[in-house]
């Protein structure tokens, strides 16, 4: 039995080529689930998305069998910024981001809520959700994803609390969840890494957020300890947060079918080592 006949598996993969063949790169790796970029993730501008190129992505997803898929947004959002020509700058960029989501029919598009720089984190929060606001419409498909932050400098989003907070202000809540970065998660100070810290923390997250908005996860050890507030992401098992952790959460039987996205430093080039790693997680549960 395959891993992805068990659990929705998949990674981060490159569409150098065309957007098309990031299917053919996640089958490589008998994914069922997978992310890409729709666009250079450290640029403004985007190349346009043909009619055709998305009919092919589609065509191809559906013949692979590919679950719910993801779009991450370009780093540059910064959802949460209080600067006037930037926010504008960033609100374009934002609804191009769920327009070619939805030309390539991805369920969902994750982004980093963004840093306040020097304003008063509720300011941050408040706008984050105020431009979410602007840029979410009653006809769009996709479902747009909070990650969860580590925390570090300003940046919001590294409580559950903050991220209800944030969705509390949101007008179409159906249209917003959550993603579980678990290094980020680790890092902002939760324990998911002890089996009692886990059950506590998950508990933490159905009370103040309900497990009806935990759509995805990024599955990332860390090379930084618990609580660091350092985004830092490591292979699977070679990090502090181990296999205790990332095992804690794939053998969650509540969220098998969530899609699990894998995003360590080798990419692609690491991704065999890191499904070995927990294909030994689950044989060790059987």
């Amino acid at each position: 039995m395959k891993l992805s006949d068990i659990i929705r598996i998949g990674g981060h993969v490159s569409t150098s080529g065309g957007i098309p063949l990031a299917v053919d790169r996640a089958a490589s790796f008998s994914f069922n689930t997978f992310q890409i970029f729709s666009k250079n993730q450290m640029q403004w501008k985007a190349r346009p998305l043909s009619q055709a190129e998305s009919d092919e992505f589609k065509m191809k997803k559906e013949k692979a069998g590919m679950r719910e898929t993801m779009v991450h947004a370009s780093y540059l959002l910064n959802m949460a910024t209080l600067d006037q020509d930037l926010g504008a700058k960033v609100l374009d960029a934002f609804r191009e981001e769920i327009r070619r989501t939805d030309l390539l029919g991805i369920e969902y598009l994750t982004f980093h809520p963004g840093s306040g720089r020097d304003s008063d984190r509720r300011e941050a929060i408040a706008k984050v959700a105020e431009n979410l606001n602007n840029v979410i419409t009653g006809t769009q498909k996709c479902t747009i994803l909070l990650e969860t932050s580590a925390g570090q400098g300003n940046t919001v989003g590294s409580t559950f609390n903050e991220l209800a907070d944030i969705i509390d202000r949101v007008d179409m809540k159906s249209k917003v969840g959550i993603c579980f970065d678990t290094c980020h998660v680790w890092a902002s100070g939760y324990d998911i890494k002890s089996p009692d810290g886990y059950m506590e923390t998950m508990d933490q997250f159905r009370s103040i957020l309900g497990f009806q908005r935990l759509l995805g996860f990024h599955l990332n050890d860390s090379k930084k300890d618990k609580g660091s507030k350092l985004d830092r992401h490591e292979q699977i098992g070679l990090g502090t947060l181990g296999l205790e952790g990332i095992g804690n959460v794939v053998r969650d039987r509540r969220f098998s079918n969530v899609p699990k996205i894998l995003e360590t430093p080798k990419g692609e080039d690491g991704y065999a080592e890191d499904l070995k790693q927990i294909e030994k997680v689950m044989e060790l549960k059987a």
